[in-house]
Formats: structure tokens, C-alpha cells, sequence
């Protein structure tokens, strides 16, 4: 089995992309470039990569898709993250391009007294490109357009009853490759 190298820099790769993934979430819907990215992992993409070796590690629980043991092999060995077989119990859980979406409203929410120990989304997309909704809240300073395509069936409404429970619901992080879009619980979202 072959071992997949990790960033070049771990540590100042992982801060930038760390970085990239705040600024994504404060200004939700506005797709941004990823600073570096890892080699290729199978079954991934680069962005994918790129934000688990940032996000994960060994104090919190992943749900990944199926994915050749040398891409699991290489995350387990460079992030020390925890698997789990339902992405109910996870706190990030990858949608690989074309996947369909779990319920959302299975996944961690967070609690009233701990809204931040929710689950969030790694949603893999095609592109970012023709308008599909039109987002508002936190973060926008005004209405922003967005558009993704390969979003999994049916997630924009799935989207709207997320964020009908805020500030409780998950988080979603939408990744087109080498670039990424935030999308927090408390984005209003209208489909048209």
C-alpha cells in the first residue's frame, strides 16, 4: 500500500487553508481559492485533501464515503482522526462528488448550551457558476447569488430547514476542487 504525502509545509499550509476556511464562513457563498494544496489523494479532491489534513484530528469523529485504503491509510496517518461507520455520529462528514446527501436533520446539531458541537458538511460540488440561489444574513453585506453544480439532490430545500433551526443545524463547506464557498447555519437561503 502506498503512503500519500501530506502538505509540503504542515504546519503553515494547514494555518493558510485554516485561514481560507474562516474567511470562507464570514463571507458566505463567495467562492475563494485554496492557498495550497496536497498532493492528490484517490477518490478525493484536492480541496477535500486539503481540508481534512487542516481540520481533522484525533479529537473528532470523520464519515467518509468509499475510498481506496491508501487514501484512508494516509488521512489516518497524517490527521490521527477518528472514523465513524454513521455519519450521525461524526463531526465532519465528506459527500464526494455525485454522493447523496444524509438527512441532515440526523446529523449532530449542536445544543442550546453548546451550538458549536455540531456536525459540518464537506460537500464536494463540479463547479461554482450559474446563479441557483440567492443567500442573505451574517456575513452578507448584501444579497449574494450563488450557484454550484453537483450539489446533491434536493439540497437547497434540505438547506432551508437547517437553518430553520439556528442556532442550531450544521455547517456545510462546498469544495469545487482547488476552491472553496462557506456555507454557515445561519445563511437564509432563496431558491430562484
Amino acid at each position: 500500500m502506498t503512503m500519500r504525502s501530506a502538505f509540503s509545509q504542515p504546519v503553515d499550509d494547514a494555518q493558510q487553508t485554516f485561514r481560507a476556511v474562516l474567511s470562507a464562513m464570514a463571507e458566505p457563498l463567495l467562492p475563494r481559492a485554496l492557498p495550497v494544496l496536497p498532493p492528490a489523494l484517490p477518490g478525493l479532491q484536492a480541496g477535500t485533501a486539503a481540508l481534512l489534513y487542516t481540520l481533522a484530528d484525533q479529537g473528532v469523529s470523520v464519515w467518509l464515503p468509499a475510498l481506496p485504503d491508501e487514501t484512508i491509510s494516509s488521512l489516518r496517518f497524517h490527521t490521527g482522526m477518528r472514523m465513524t461507520d454513521l455519519p450521525e455520529q461524526a463531526d465532519f462528514i465528506v459527500i464526494a462528488a455525485g454522493m447523496p446527501l444524509p438527512d441532515i436533520m440526523s446529523l449532530k446539531a449542536g445544543s442550546a448550551e453548546y451550538p458549536d458541537r455540531s456536525a459540518t458538511l464537506l460537500i464536494e460540488v463540479d463547479d461554482f457558476g450559474a446563479d441557483q440561489v440567492e443567500g442573505g444574513g451574517p456575513g452578507f453585506a448584501a444579497p449574494r447569488h450563488f450557484g454550484a453544480a453537483g450539489l446533491p439532490k434536493g439540497f437547497w430545500r434540505e438547506w432551508q430547514r437547517n437553518h430553520a433551526r439556528f442556532p442550531l443545524g450544521v455547517d456545510a463547506v462546498l469544495i469545487a476542487n482547488t476552491h472553496i464557498a462557506g456555507l454557515p447555519r445561519s445563511a437564509r437561503i432563496r431558491e430562484g
